[in-house]
């Protein structure tokens, strides 16, 4: 039997109806304030992602076998980092690495938010196996929000690397 927890919610709205979040849900999404932004087409061909927003998926048949980096969190930062597009004009690889690095700070400061990191957060969930069900979510969705910060950051590190023009 499978279970539809309504398709394309974010893990905010799981953790406050179901009580629980994913940390690899491709509909999760970080809030920027900064005028930064990507080339939407380079970063998903770096990653070898297709189709629609609503639709992304990473393409089997482009990628390398046994590449396990993109997941739904590298498909949830593809949807949720501010991007540019426009057909006509390439993107500038000296703006495009520095609108990235732009990026790769705003996601630090979020992290920074936080009283704890994500390794903090994973060995207090190992040290306590008996806490009780609603701490644990807690601790697992602020886990999930920062591991999907932390996703973004390796996946605009990757695309800074090989951004293709």
């Amino acid at each position: 039997m499978t279970i539809d927890y309504m398709s394309a919610q974010k893990n905010d709205m799981l953790m406050l109806r179901y009580g629980f979040s994913s940390r690899v849900n491709p509909w999760d999404d970080l809030k920027f304030s900064g005028n930064a932004r990507i080339h939407l087409d380079s970063f998903l061909s770096v990653f070898n992602i297709s189709g629609l927003p609503d639709e992304y998926y990473r393409n089997e048949v482009l990628s390398n076998a046994g590449d396990t980096f993109v997941d739904g969190a590298v498909i949830a930062a593809a949807r949720t980092l501010p991007t540019w597009s426009d057909r006509d004009i390439p993107p500038i690889p000296s703006q495009e690495r520095k609108a990235v690095k732009a990026l790769q700070q705003e996601c630090k400061k979020l992290l920074a938010a936080y009283a704890t990191t994500s390794k903090q957060d994973q060995k207090l969930l190992d040290a306590s196996p008996e806490a009780r069900r609603t701490l644990e979510a807690a601790i697992k969705y602020r886990l999930h929000r920062k591991l999907l910060i932390e996703k973004s950051i390796l996946a605009l590190d990757i695309y800074q690397e090989q951004i293709l023009f």
